[in-house]
């Protein structure tokens, strides 16, 4: 039962967000509290793994939420449901787009669809920073902003910085600080 609940929520979130990984995390989020499937700690970890592991964050965190839920099977099922639908969507739009390309009003639903995307990916930004920055121990809240300081400072004004090297500069901190 739990293979099917996987494929039936990950197919969901993949086949209603739209704006990539970014956007998909609100509703990721939605489904593993609901389901009780982690707690925000353990949600928030998958998400920072994610972003340091390499590919797409959204299929990322989907492989991590299935393994904390069903192991092997279950990364599995949830990676490839979420996905499912970005390839099927893919597919028809592929198959129709020559057909609508001049048409006007497909540039009217893509400026629509630009608000709804920036929303959600602000939406993930807030689900993160909030339990990250505004934490009851306010020691750990002061260092988590400085550390996200030093890395905006360091990218706006050092911009020949490989991410790489900002990567391990900043989790050496986060080691040392906390």
């Amino acid at each position: 039962m739990i293979y099917f609940t996987l494929f039936y929520e990950f197919f969901k979130i993949g086949l209603f967000s739209f704006g990539g990984g970014l956007a998909m995390l609100p509703l990721m989020q939605d489904v593993v509290f609901r389901q009780n499937w982690l707690t925000e700690q353990q949600f928030l970890d998958i998400i920072a793994i994610s972003q340091v592991t390499p590919g797409p964050i959204a299929i990322n965190t989907a492989t991590f939420v299935g393994h904390q839920v069903a192991g092997i099977p279950g990364a599995f099922i949830a990676t490839f449901s979420s996905a499912l639908p970005s390839f099927i969507v893919i597919l028809i739009v592929a198959s129709i787009f020559y057909k609508i390309k001049d048409n006007p009003k497909k540039d009217l639903f893509f400026r629509g669809v630009k608000p709804v995307t920036l929303a959600l990916i602000s939406f993930a930004g807030i689900i993160i920073a909030k339990p990250t920055f505004f934490v009851s121990d306010y020691s750990q809240g002061i260092k988590a902003t400085f550390i996200f300081l030093i890395v905006f400072l360091g990218t706006k004004y050092i911009s020949k910085i490989n991410p790489i090297i900002i990567l391990l500069l900043t989790s050496l901190l986060g080691i040392f600080i906390f």
